[in-house]
């Protein structure tokens, strides 16, 4: 090969890099400005006005019913005693 055939795949080659590098960077800077607070229409501001109070309820239910069943359990081996 000559060196203009070198020089034209180097050149190719940084081309492509330069490109995927381009576009990692702005698909990137597009995903972060999502998670950034912007009064109410990001994803962050979803997940805590939506998604967050909804797994504190779930929480709380879980707690209450762990509780019950730990009285039941201990009413029912009182029981069989």
């Amino acid at each position: 090969m000559t060196p203009m055939d070198w020089a034209g795949i180097s050149a190719a080659v940084t081309a492509t890099l330069a490109g995927v590098g381009a576009f990692s960077r702005w698909m990137i800077k597009s995903y972060l400005s999502e998670l950034k607070p912007n009064g109410g229409s990001s994803l962050n501001d979803k997940i805590k006005l939506e998604v967050l109070p909804l797994l504190t309820e779930i929480k709380v239910d879980l707690a209450e019913m762990k509780g019950r069943l730990d009285t039941h359990i201990l009413e029912t081996k009182e029981g069989n005693r």
